[in-house]
C-alpha cells in the first residue's frame, strides 16, 4: 500500500483562540475564512483523492462541528471525498436518538456526505448508526508517542506501588475532585501513599484549595509537563488513577499503559473498548444520578487501589501486560498502517498518480 499524506492546520488549538490577548479570537468569520481558504490551496495544490477531517462531537457549543462541516462542504465543492474522524465525543449524548441538531439538519446531513467515518469506540460506532450514518463507520485508536513507547518501563526504578499519578487536563470533568477524596482515604490507612496531579486547568486553583482544605499538604502540584518531565512523571508513578465523566481516548491513559502503569479508572468513551476489569487495573463506575464532584464512590475507588498496591505478584502482571498492549496497539507505524488500510479501501477517481493521496485537516476540539 502507497498512500501520500499531505496535512494542512486549519484552525488553531483552543487554547490559541479562547487567550483574551488574541486579537484573532475576536474576529471568529474571518478566522473561519482564512482556514477555509488554506483548505482550498491545498487542495487546488496537491490535488488530494481524499480529504480527512478532525471533528469532535461538542454538542454544548457546536463550534467545532460546525468549523468542519465547512470543511467538508469545501472538499465536496472540488469533488474530493471525504473521510471523518471523530476526534472528540460528548458522552452523554451516547445512547440518542438523534444527532445534535436532529437526524435531518443540515449539520447531520453534511456529515453523512462522508464516504467513511473513524470513531474511538463502539459506542460511537452506534450511534452513528442510531443516527442513519450508512458509509463504513471505523474503530481505530489514538498512538502513543515513540519516547514513550521506549520508555523501557521493564527497567524503570519505580519507588512505590503506592505512588498514585494524574496526569491530564484539571477541570471537574476528570474527576480529580473525587481523586481528593480517595486519597484521603487512602492515607488514613497507610502514610506510605503519595499523590501527584500532574496538568493544568480551569480547576486547578480551586482543587490546590479544596486541598488545603482537606488537610492533604504532601499532593505535588507539577504543573503542565512536557518532553522529559512527563516521561519522568510515569516513570515516578506506582498505579494511574483516572476517574473522568466523559472521554474520546485519553492519550494520557494510553501513555501510562505504555509506560507499565497499571490503570484505575472510569470506562468513558473510549476506554471502554481498550480497558479491562483485571487486566489493566481495575475500572470504577459513577454513582447513578450523582452532582459533579461527587462522581465516583471514594471507598470503592481506593479499595481498586488497595488491591493493586498490596499484591505484587497481581501488580507485576497488570503492568507487563499494559506495556505489551500498548506496543501492539499504539505505536504509531501500527496505527498508521491501519489507517492506510482505511485509506486504501475507500474506491477513488481514476488518475494516473501513484499511491493514494491525502490532506488532512488539523483537529482542535
Amino acid at each position: 500500500m502507497d498512500a501520500t499524506v499531505h496535512f494542512v492546520d486549519v484552525g488553531k488549538p483552543q487554547r490559541f483562540y479562547s487567550s483574551s490577548r488574541r486579537l484573532i479570537a475576536r474576529f471568529t468569520l474571518l478566522r473561519l475564512l482564512a482556514d477555509g481558504m488554506r483548505l482550498v490551496l491545498k487542495i487546488i495544490r496537491f490535488r488530494p483523492d481524499l480529504v480527512h477531517i478532525n471533528p469532535g462531537l461538542d454538542v454544548a457549543t457546536c463550534r467545532s462541528l460546525r468549523r468542519d462541516a465547512v470543511n467538508v462542504w469545501i472538499a465536496r465543492f472540488f469533488r474530493r471525498r471525504v473521510l471523518v474522524f471523530w476526534r472528540g465525543w460528548n458522552n452523554a449524548w451516547c445512547g440518542k436518538p438523534e444527532f445534535p441538531g436532529g437526524n435531518n439538519s443540515v449539520l447531520c446531513r453534511t456529515y453523512k456526505l462522508a464516504v467513511g467515518h473513524i470513531v474511538l469506540s463502539q459506542r460511537f460506532r452506534s450511534d452513528l448508526l442510531r443516527w442513519g450514518f450508512t458509509t463504513p463507520i471505523h474503530v481505530e485508536t489514538t498512538v502513543v508517542a515513540d519516547d514513550v513507547l521506549n520508555g523501557n518501563p521493564d527497567k524503570m526504578d519505580r519507588a512505590s506501588r503506592t505512588d498514585l499519578l494524574y496526569l491530564s487536563r484539571v477541570e471537574v470533568a476528570k474527576g480529580v475532585f473525587e481523586l481528593l477524596d480517595v486519597y484521603r482515604i487512602l492515607k488514613r490507612k497507610n502514610q506510605d501513599y503519595t499523590l501527584t496531579i500532574a496538568g493544568s486547568g480551569p480547576d486547578l486553583d480551586a482543587l490546590r484549595a479544596r486541598a488545603r482544605s482537606m488537610e492533604l499538604n504532601d499532593i505535588s502540584f507539577p504543573g503542565f509537563v512536557t518532553g522529559g518531565a512527563r516521561l519522568k512523571s510515569y516513570r515516578r508513578g506506582g498505579i494511574f488513577c483516572f476517574l473522568s465523566y466523559t472521554e474520546g481516548m485519553p492519550n494520557a491513559v494510553l501513555e501510562a499503559m505504555a509506560m507499565g502503569l497499571p490503570i484505575v479508572s472510569s470506562d468513558a468513551g473510549g476506554l471502554r473498548d481498550i480497558l479491562r476489569d483485571g487486566t489493566t487495573g481495575f475500572i470504577v463506575h459513577p454513582v447513578k444520578n450523582s452532582a459533579p464532584r461527587e462522581r465516583f464512590d471514594a471507598l470503592e475507588v481506593a479499595d481498586a487501589i488497595e488491591r493493586l498496591a498490596n499484591d505484587a505478584t497481581l501488580y507485576q502482571r497488570i503492568a507487563a501486560h499494559n506495556a505489551a498492549y500498548a506496543r501492539e496497539r499504539f505505536a504509531a507505524p501500527r496505527v498508521a498502517q491501519r489507517l492506510e488500510a482505511i485509506y486504501q479501501s475507500i474506491p477513488v477517481r481514476s488518475n494516473t498518480r501513484s499511491g493514494r493521496h491525502v490532506a488532512s485537516t488539523k483537529s482542535n476540539s
